[in-house]
């Protein structure tokens, strides 16, 4: 046997099962495209391009499992597919695609999330909904927006994954934020278990709208009351704390 032989047939072996992986992607049974997503993410970076390649062409399902795959590696090759995906008709896919755009640093998208987050701002969404939120955090990652933290809310905030605070803290948080001009949108309470994760996720239980036809100042003094009666239900102690989310008068 040529010595190469059994290397030869080991990579055209992966080859087929990336194949069929992929192709398993765009299956109408959900339960089959996640555990294709699950296969070729144990396979590693190899799979990347076959992904890369279908991506376009799967449904949004498989673009979400797609996705995953790309959130897998740490590697900027999926970066156009992705851009391409901000266009997509599905909120999720979209939402997705910025989160990954931002996680990858793939700085090139820029001016693309730009586009999107304007679009997503002329059809008059919510501030809240999810995908403005994955558009915003996407384009602060990138350096291409300027999220304001005031002093002492910055001076509040607790190690951890991102920004958040005591929950005991939030009115003075809350108050910070929009002494600053910042209008708060929700914050989610969390408990932090010993090994440092998050557990809950859970909202306080009062939502408020944001009527973009308000001036700015009304906007964030309403915001505020509503976030500060909010707080009031909000269990306290040293384990518990909270992240919000905000927008200044630019995001608008």
């Amino acid at each position: 046997m040529h010595p190469d032989a059994a290397t030869t047939d080991a990579t055209t072996d992966d080859a087929v099962e990336i194949a069929a992986l992929v192709a398993d992607l765009d299956a109408e049974s959900t339960a089959t495209a996640e555990e294709a997503q699950y296969g070729l993410i144990h396979l590693g970076p190899q799979v990347l391009d076959a992904v890369i390649a279908a991506t376009p062409t799967l449904n949004p399902f498989g673009q979400l499992c797609a996705i995953e795959v790309f959130n897998a590696f740490d590697d900027r090759r999926p970066g156009e597919v992705l851009i391409g995906l901000l266009e997509s008709g599905n909120a999720v896919v979209r939402q997705w695609s910025a989160e990954a755009l931002g996680r990858l640093r793939v700085e090139a998208a820029v001016p693309a999330l730009r586009r999107t987050y304007a679009e997503f701002n002329r059809r008059g969404e919510a501030p809240d909904d999810c995908e403005g939120g994955a558009l915003r955090e996407a384009l602060t990652e990138l350096g291409a927006r300027r999220e304001v933290v005031p002093p002492r809310v910055r001076e509040l905030s607790v190690d951890g994954e991102g920004w958040c605070w005591p929950a005991a803290r939030l009115p003075e948080v809350i108050g910070e934020l929009a002494a600053h001009g910042q209008a708060v949108l929700y914050f989610m309470p969390w408990e932090v278990r010993p090994d440092g994760s998050r557990y809950g996720g859970s909202g306080p239980g009062i939502d408020w709208d944001v009527d973009r036809s308000w001036p700015w100042e009304r906007l964030v003094e309403h915001c505020r009351d509503w976030a500060l009666l909010a707080a009031e239900a909000v269990e306290q102690g040293p384990e518990l704390v909270a992240t919000i989310c905000w927008i200044d008068a630019a995001d608008l």
